[in-house]
């Protein structure tokens, strides 16, 4: 199938290009048949994002370590209700379901059209077609006295300030208690999507940072940060540059971010 997406819109064939690559190798970090169903599915010149050792690094530390904490809160809540908000392609649930879970699908009308082309329905995935910012979108998900967990993966960068205030105003209004997983670029890099090795291959642009998951906490009364790892912690496994990247000081904080805030 031809799919026709910019903007940001464009970038969710990043990840979804490198988690099938990383599934095809001889030793994955990640697992993800899905993801390699799909874009062997996709009429897209998917080469601009290939061998990009940077981003592929990235991508699969992100996914080990979302899908790290996702399974360890659906294993604390094994009737969870699990959203993700900016889905793209993210195909976590197929990774993540214990039969019992609840999955909300949230993004743009576009994506989910392409969504819905190439992914099977399930009895327990429920797919949202609006914007994050419109906060009808909340009265659909059936979480009442259920835990919540909220997934904000390779988004939060293409809002504005003022944007995921008022995203995490909607959050917290209407998931109470829930908790959040979301990617944090830092401030030094929001004025690098063009020498990105990937996002330079679009034309989105970098809107939103921060120091570390302490400056996004103030950004919203009420929401408490828990925990957060940079990138570096897992990328330093996967090689030299990788341990030098995440251990030289002119370096160690460049990267993203996943913190972990309550509600």
């Amino acid at each position: 199938m031809q799919v026709k997406l910019e903007g940001v819109e464009e970038t969710m064939l990043i990840p979804l290009l490198i988690k099938a690559e990383e599934t095809k190798r001889p030793s994955p970090r990640i697992r993800d048949e899905k993801a390699v169903e799909m874009v062997s599915r996709i009429d897209y010149d998917f080469s601009k994002f290939k061998n990009k050792s940077f981003s592929h690094a990235g991508v699969v530390a992100r996914t080990v370590i979302i899908d790290r904490e996702t399974q360890k809160f659906i294993s604390f809540h094994p009737d969870a209700v699990c959203i993700t908000v900016g889905c793209g392609l993210d195909a976590r649930f197929y990774r993540m379901d214990n039969g019992r879970i609840d999955w909300y699908d949230l993004d743009l009308s576009n994506v989910m059209n392409v969504r819905n082309q190439l992914l099977p329905e399930q009895e327990r995935v429920h797919r949202l077609a609006f914007s994050a910012f419109d906060e009808q979108w909340a009265a659909v998900v059936d979480a009442k006295g259920r835990p919540v967990l909220i997934i904000m993966e390779g988004l939060l960068m293409y809002f504005t300030e003022d944007e995921v205030r008022q995203l995490f105003g909607i959050l917290k209004r209407n998931f109470p208690g829930g908790t959040i997983l979301a990617e944090l670029m830092p401030k030094m890099a929001i004025k690098g999507e063009k020498h990105h090795d990937t996002v330079s291959k679009t034309s989105a642009t970098f809107k939103w940072g921060v120091k570390d998951g302490k400056d996004a906490e103030k950004l919203c009364k009420g929401i408490t940060l828990t925990d957060d790892w940079s990138l570096n912690t897992e990328m330093k496994k996967y090689g030299l540059v990788f341990w030098l990247f995440g251990t030289l000081p002119m370096t160690k904080n460049f990267n993203d971010r996943i913190a972990v805030f309550r509600l």
